[in-house]
């Protein structure tokens, strides 16, 4: 019977055949526990939801990924989404715009005032989501990065990572560098073998902060060595281990009247004016310098814990309150007690162990900011909201970007809810009640074809689950996506190598109930206007979906209707079959519905007769 079939173009059996639906690790949803991401491409997601809630499913996603789209749908077209949506008995959730909410951008580093677009961004789309149901909380997708690189760019070898080196930021100029991997072959303890040290992202930046450092101590040295030289350059007495101009000298050479002097007395009062000023220049600068560093070092006793060092720094500052003076700095009788100040203050802030951390991975920077914007987000939501404000799901983006794994993403949303807490805490709310709050409001929508891309990483089976075990329990929303783990492509499930099986057991143990939304964006891209039509279909069979409303079987994946790959079934009643066994149109008469002569065949799309 096979050989008998195959005869016809496109006769072969299309169902996918993944092995995630086979005994015994088969894996099998309903359709009511499916939804379908609409188009991407067009802002008439009103139009589009109309056209895709056809095939029955009973959720979908509006697409708001380009910022510009969700700029341009309109506020009557989310009221009548809702209004469709409620006669359908269909549930909605929205994909937000593709935005950075750190602030960093891939060419400009980091920037507060992008970090406020964003949020603002993200902001809008949130409050404006909650016209597509009032009455619940819908879920509001945003990634964690859009289009960045990886901020800890690594392999896995042999199952290891093997760091490639580390993006770090200056929190001081938002200006972000690459460490790559130097070769080291002396380490700060131990052995020493001869062989090349592997990459340690902490040693490397704790190196640089204590370059750094030591650079910033050495130009401030430089400053008060050059101020008293100057000043020792003119014969001043010692007092103790301070040189002190004396002030009688500078009194008579500001009051003199140069112009009685003789030329080279004059030349002589003009070195040593100049002197005191070059001086007094040279200590202005080191006192601001000792003011910035002062700033930079109390901070790091502050958050390196050490009293130590912020005992010492206590002292100095007790010592300039208690000298300083007024515009101290412009009056050149306080020289002295200038020069003193910046003395004292050099020697202290050489002396403390703390380093300031001038350079922080960018990974943990972007953390931190992003956490702000989303707690910002939420609380604002909140205020407006209340009990049914829209969920926040921080979703993965495509593997190899930044804050793309499930260890990355969790940071994340932890950061996000820790900071949100914090915020409804400050404004009166009582702490057990802000934690409950911020879980519920800020979780993850988990893409199982993004992590998959970690592939092209060295990633294997097991990595991908394992990542997807991390984020388990912070999971409120999944996307289905398939591909073969090398680059963006999102097919109807069945058709790459993504394990979905064992990832979504990951979930579901944690308790998730949320949705699984089918995202084939190449679908619609590729195969939609092919012949392929809607990828909700073949997403049934891929996922071996119960055919009958009591979730036994039998399953779509058991359908195996005819086509050759969604081209379509191919031609009816195809003449070859015939011919194959001897009776063929050809020869028969036109009356009888034979070939007319010298003519097309009736069936290979010749115009009516």
């Amino acid at each position: 019977m096979a050989s008998y079939e195959s005869i016809y173009p496109g006769a072969l059996y299309t169902t996918p055949s993944p092995s995630y639906y086979t005994p015994p690790s088969a894996y099998s949803t309903s359709a009511g526990n499916l939804g379908m991401a609409l188009d991407a491409r067009t802002a008439n997601q009103l139009g589009d939801l109309n056209q895709k809630l056809n095939p029955g499913q009973k959720f979908a996603e509006i697409q708001g990924i380009s910022g510009q789209t969700m700029e341009s749908i309109p506020e009557q077209h989310l009221d009548e989404m809702k209004r469709l949506s409620e006669l359908n008995g269909v549930g909605l959730s929205l994909h937000g715009p593709l935005v950075n909410a750190s602030g960093i951008e891939q060419q400009g580093g980091y920037a507060e005032e992008n970090r406020l677009g964003a949020e603002n961004q993200i902001k809008s789309a949130v409050l404006r989501s909650h016209k597509l149901d009032p009455k619940g909380n819908i879920n509001v997708t945003f990634h964690s990065s859009a289009n960045l690189p990886a901020f800890q760019p690594h392999i896995i070898e042999d199952g290891k990572r093997v760091d490639q080196g580390v993006m770090i930021i200056d929190e001081s100029t938002g200006q972000i560098t690459q460490i790559r991997d130097e070769s080291r072959y002396l380490p700060e303890q131990g052995e020493f073998t001869g062989k090349q040290l592997p990459f340690d992202a902490n040693r490397e930046i704790e190196k640089r902060n204590k370059d750094n450092w030591l650079q910033q101590l050495t130009r401030l040295n430089q400053s008060v060595q050059f101020g008293e030289s100057e000043l020792d350059n003119l014969g001043a007495r010692k007092t103790g281990s301070i040189a002190d101009v004396r002030l009688d000298e500078l009194h008579r050479i500001q009051n003199m009247d140069t112009g009685r002097l003789d030329e080279e007395d004059r030349k002589k009062i003009e070195k040593y004016q100049a002197s005191i000023d070059y001086g007094q220049a040279y200590l202005k600068e080191s006192y601001r310098q000792v003011r910035d560093l002062f700033d930079k070092a109390w901070i790091a006793t502050e958050n390196q814990g050490s009293s130590a060092d912020k005992a010492k720094l206590k002292e100095f500052a007790k010592f300039a309150e208690k000298n300083i003076k007024k515009d101290f700095e412009d009056d050149i009788t306080q020289i002295h007690k200038l020069r003193e100040v910046v003395d004292k203050g050099l020697r202290t802030i050489s002396s403390i162990e703390s380093t300031p951390q001038t350079f922080s991975t960018l990974n943990d920077f972007a953390i931190k900011k992003s956490a702000e914007t989303y707690a910002n987000v939420a609380q604002e939501a909140y205020k407006k909201f209340g009990k049914t404000a829209p969920i926040i799901s921080i979703e993965n983006p495509p593997g190899g970007e930044a804050l793309s794994t499930g260890k990355e993403l969790k940071a994340l949303i932890v950061a996000s809810r820790d900071q949100l807490s914090k915020n409804l805490q400050d404004n009166g709310m009582s702490s057990g009640k802000a934690k409950n709050v911020a879980k519920q409001m800020i979780g993850a929508t988990w893409d199982v074809g993004h992590i998959n891309m970690m592939r092209k990483k060295g990633y294997s089976e097991k990595d991908v689950i394992k990542e997807t075990k991390e984020i388990a329990p912070f999971v409120k929303h999944v996307h289905l996506s398939d591909n073969f783990g090398l680059d963006h492509t999102e097919l109807p499930m069945g058709m790459g190598n993504v394990p979905l099986k064992p990832m979504v057991d990951e979930i579901k143990k944690q308790g998730f109930k949320g949705k699984e939304i089918i995202e084939a964006g190449n679908w619609w891209q590729f195969f939609s206007t092919q012949g392929g039509g809607n990828p909700f279909l073949p997403s049934l069979e891929g996922l071996n979906s119960p055919i009958y409303a009591m979730s036994e079987g039998p399953g779509w994946a058991n359908t195996s209707y005819m086509g050759a790959y969604f081209s379509g079934h191919g031609p009816v009643n195809t003449p070859i079959h015939h011919q194959t066994y001897g009776a063929g149109f050809q020869n028969m008469p036109v009356e009888l519905g034979g070939e007319i002569a010298g003519d097309r065949g009736r069936f290979a799309g010749s115009p009516n007769q």
